[in-house]
This record gives structure tokens, sequence and C-alpha cells, in this order.
């Protein structure tokens, strides 16, 4: 064999060594270019897992702030707009306080009081005592009955053939008053006031007759009694220890009779009373105080005493519906002139425990029961007063 040159064997032995490292190589090219596209598509997955954390962010700040936004009051421009443009249902109106209950009826004898009557059986009572006024245009209806029995007695002289004996005499009234009231409530804290009553009295006087036998008469008189105009304001208002302040001026006529059928019924001359009631509220008791003055005038030769009258009283509200009083009226009437001339033992000295109840039988209507114990000779032995003030 001819040895040949060594270019001449590297150009025949190159290509066939080229040939052998490209068929050696070609598998690690395509592993290495499999691992670079699956790092690419796992790159790719977790850059789309990063964008859709950051919209979820974006997502979740702009829900916040669009509930600031809502949260912050805005000018009334925008939310005219805003009603404009998505329009709120109308709220369901509430039903008006008049109608709102303030007790519902539950069990027998149980009747609703509302708030309307819950003016409170309290301010009725002492609105019908004179110690509150109604408001302007406001009126106050009251039909009222009052009974009273009163016994007096006496000593007086008898003679029974020689002998003349001290016996006494008794005198038994029983006294009806039936009529109505009416107040109007008037601008600048006043009103005015009414009254028109009818009166009845039966009467029964016993006397001795020798030293112990009696003689009784009996007789019963009545007539339209005496109508009363007044005018009522609130002087001053509760403040601290500063107490209401009602001023009143009252008119009482003539109209009455003071005698019918022999018997004397107490009225028919023209009286001038003034007063002054103070009311202090610690709720839910109310105390009240009046003082009045009345003087009457002459008629047919009889002329009344002047009076000075006191009334010291309180008020428990039991319950909205419902109030209890207690008062002490005491009134103190100078000595009666007859032509001129007093007639002695003629001055009084009266005092009467009062004990009353209210309570609302309706929207606009107040019961009033009133109690009258007396406590002098000069007062009624006992009485007792119905009142239906009705409120328009």
């Amino acid at each position: 064999m001819i040895p040949l040159p060594l270019r001449q064997i590297w150009r025949i032995a190159a290509p066939a060594s080229l040939c052998s490292l490209s068929l050696f190589s070609s598998p690690l090219s395509l592993a290495a270019d499999a691992s670079t596209e699956a790092e690419v598509r796992q790159l790719h997955e977790r850059l789309l897992a990063r964008d859709k954390a950051i919209a979820d962010l974006q997502e979740r700040v702009s829900e916040l702030e669009r509930r600031i936004n809502d949260e912050k009051p805005r000018p009334a421009s925008a939310k005219r707009r805003a009603a404009v443009k998505a329009p709120e249902p109308a709220p369901v109106s509430a039903p008006p306080v008049a109608s709102a209950p303030v007790s519902t009826a539950s069990g027998p004898g149980a009747f609703e009081v509302d708030q309307l009557a819950a003016e409170r059986a309290l301010e009725r009572t002492l609105t019908a005592e004179g110690a509150l006024l109604l408001p302007a245009k406001g009126l106050e209806i009251e039909p009222y009955f009052t009974y009273k029995r009163s016994v007096s007695d006496g000593p007086t002289l008898v003679q029974e053939g020689d002998t003349i004996a001290v016996r006494s005499f008794e005198l038994r009234r029983n006294e009806f008053d039936l009529g109505v009231r009416a107040r109007f409530g008037l601008p600048y804290d006043s009103q005015i006031e009414f009254d028109l009553p009818y009166r009845s009295v039966d009467q029964s006087l016993v006397i001795p007759s020798g030293l112990s036998a009696f003689n009784e008469s009996s007789n019963t008189g009545s007539s339209l009694g005496d109508v009363k105009l007044g005018i009522a304001k609130t002087l001053l208002r509760e403040s601290d220890w500063r107490p209401d302040l009602v001023g009143r001026l009252t008119w009482d006529t003539d109209t009455g009779d003071t005698l019918d059928q022999g018997v004397a019924l107490g009225i028919g001359f023209n009286e001038l009373r003034a007063s002054l009631t103070a009311l202090k509220r610690q709720d839910p008791v109310a105390f009240t105080a009046s003082l009045a003055y009345s003087t009457s005038f002459e008629k047919d030769g009889v002329e009344p005493g002047d009076e000075i009258s006191l009334l010291l009283g309180a008020s428990l509200a039991a319950s909205p519906g419902t109030s209890l009083s207690l008062a002490l009226a005491q009134s103190f009437s100078s000595e009666t002139r007859i032509n001129g001339q007093k007639a002695p033992g003629s001055d009084q000295v009266s005092s009467s425990l009062l004990i009353g109840a209210s309570s609302i039988v309706g929207r606009q209507t107040l019961f009033s029961l009133t109690g009258i114990v007396g406590l002098t000779d000069d007062a009624p032995d006992y009485g007792v007063n119905l009142a239906l003030p009705i409120r328009f």
C-alpha cells in the first residue's frame, strides 16, 4: 500500500468525522430545546397567574373606593343627579302619632288609650281645676253634677205650760247642682270661661214642739243658677324653682233666685272674684295652690260678707290614663250685712277635704269623680261631684 499525504488523509477523514459528530450531537440538542420550551411554558403560566392576581387586587381596591365614596356626604347637586339616575322607592310613612297606641287592650275591662288621649289624665285634670289653660282655639265642654248634704242645728227656746226649756232645731239640706262649663283658648296664653248652672235644694226643718215632740216641714226650691263669666291668663311659666302662675278674674252674675218656696238657695248675688293659681310639677306629681278673694254686692238690703279662699292640693299620675288627687279647701267669710248692719254670728269658716280620681274614657273625654268630706260645722257634711270634660 502506498501511503497518502496527510492533507489528503484529512480531506478524506474530515467529512466522515463531521458526520459522526453531527450524528452524535443531534439528540443532545433536541433535549436542550425541549427543556427550554417547558421552562418558557412554566414562566408564561406564572405570568398569567400574576396578571390575574393583580386584576383581582385592582378590583378589590375599586370596590373599597366605591364604598368609601358612597359613605361620604355628597353635595345637593350630586344627590339630585343620583336621584334622577336611580330613584329610590318612597319610604313607608309611619302612622300619625295620634293613632299610635300607648297601651293595648289585653284583658277584661281594658281599653286602648292613644297618645292624644294621653295628653294624659293628669294634664286634663289640671286643666279642669284651672291650673292649666287650653291652647289657642282649643275648646272644652264640661257637663257636671254636684250633690252636697248638710245638717246644721242650733238652740231654740220652747215652752210647755209654765216650763221653758232650751232645745235644738235641725236643718237638713240636700243641694243639687247640674250644669255645663265651657273653656275656649285664646292667644297669648289666655282663655275665656263660661258656667251655666241650675240649682235645686230639698230642705227639711225639724223644730221641737213642746218638751218632747217635733214638727217637720219640707220644701223644695229650684232656680237657674248664677251664670259665671271669666277670663284667665298664664302669668308665669315654670322654670327651676318658679311654678306656673295663672291669674283669673270671674264675674258671678245674679241670674239666680235667692229664695224659692221659702227655701234659701244661696245664690242670686253679683260677685266679683279674683284668684291666683300656682302649679309646680315633679312628675308624676303636680302640686297646686290657689288663693282667691271675692266680694259680693248688695241686693234687696242684703250684702253677703267678703270671702277669702285657699286651696292646697296634689295630683298623682297613676298611669297615662288615670290620675288621683287630694286637696284641702278652706274659706273664710266675713259677716253678712242686712240694711247696712252686721248680722252677728253670720261669719263662717268652711273647710273640706277633696278626694278625686280622673280617667280617660275616650280620645277626647275625661271622666272625673270627686268626693267631698266636710271638716267644719259650716261646711257640707259630705258630697260628690261628677264631671265629663270633652275636648274639641
